[in-house]
């Protein structure tokens, strides 16, 4: 996967106009409402954040993911 594919929660932050301590606060809600028993597929969980992967200390979000999350949430207040 090249780094063109792929991108940064900086780089999510400044899409969504956001600081990326929020888009890490979003990604920490999701987790632990998902572990408290919250369906994944709900729509007030998915639209915390896009889906993401952990590599090392570093999170990535796939470039076409993230471009499907924000159509499907186009015009909801985040």
């Amino acid at each position: 996967m090249s780094s063109s594919q792929t991108i940064s929660v900086k780089d999510l932050a400044e899409l969504l106009q956001l600081s990326p301590r929020t888009i890490h606060n979003r990604i920490s809600a999701q987790s632990k409402a998902i572990e408290a028993g919250e369906n994944p597929e709900s729509y007030q969980i998915q639209r915390l954040a896009p889906p993401s992967i952990k590599l090392g200390k570093s999170r990535l979000f796939i470039r076409e993911t993230v471009e499907q999350w924000l159509a499907r949430f186009e015009g909801v207040k985040m």
